[in-house]
C-alpha cells in the first residue's frame, strides 16, 4: 500500500509540472503560451527540413566565387524552388550584421509574374529570371553564379546549373552566344 501511495503521488507530481490535469482532457492553465510554443516549436523541428542559402560575404570580395552557408528551414516539397525564393530575399538583419551579402538585385517588372522560373531535369536546373538583374560588373556576375549554383548543386538530383536572363538568354554572357546553353 505505501509503494502504490508513493508511486501515484509521483505520477500525479509529474503530471501536474507537466501541465496534465487527470480530472480534464484539457491542459491545465499553469502557462498555456508556453506550453503552446514548446509545443510548436517542437512540431516544427521536427516536420522541416534544413536547407542551406549561399551567400556571399565580405571575403567575397577579394574572391569573388567565396559564398557560405546559412541553413533555412522549409516544410514543402519543393526544396530547391524555395532554396532560390530565400536566396532571392536575402540575408537576414542579423545575417547581414555577420557579414553576409544579397548576390541578386533586381530592376523593373517581371515578365511572368514572379521573380524567376526554376526547371530541373536530368540532373540541370534551368533557373531563368523574369525581371532584369542588375550586375555592377565581373565580380557582381561571380557572386550571382556562385551563390545560386553552390544553393542548388546541394541537392542530389541537381549536377549543373543553367542561369538565364528575363529574355531567356544566358545571364551576364556578353559574346551574345549564348555558351551557358552548350
Amino acid at each position: 500500500m505505501f509503494n502504490l501511495r508513493n508511486s501515484l503521488f509521483s505520477c500525479l507530481a509529474i503530471a501536474t509540472l507537466a501541465g496534465i490535469s487527470l480530472s480534464d482532457s484539457r491542459p491545465t492553465n499553469a502557462n498555456p503560451v508556453g506550453n503552446v510554443a514548446q509545443a510548436s516549436t517542437v512540431a516544427a523541428t521536427t516536420s522541416t527540413k534544413p536547407v542551406k542559402v549561399f551567400f556571399p560575404t565580405s571575403r567575397s570580395q577579394q574572391d569573388f566565387s567565396y559564398v557560405a552557408p546559412v541553413v533555412r528551414r522549409t516544410q514543402t516539397q519543393g526544396v530547391a524552388q524555395f532554396a532560390i525564393e530565400q536566396l532571392v530575399a536575402g540575408p537576414t538583419s542579423q545575417e547581414r550584421q555577420q557579414g553576409f551579402r544579397a548576390p541578386i538585385n533586381f530592376q523593373g517588372s517581371s515578365n511572368c509574374g514572379r521573380d524567376f522560373k526554376l526547371a530541373v531535369s536530368t540532373g540541370v536546373a534551368k533557373l531563368q529570371f523574369c525581371k532584369q538583374v542588375v550586375s555592377g560588373g565581373i565580380g557582381d556576375d561571380a557572386r550571382i553564379k556562385s551563390s545560386i549554383s553552390a544553393t542548388l548543386k546541394q541537392f542530389p538530383s541537381i549536377s549543373s546549373v543553367v542561369l538565364l536572363d528575363r529574355n531567356g538568354n544566358c545571364l551576364n554572357d556578353q559574346s551574345g552566344e549564348n555558351r551557358c546553353l552548350r
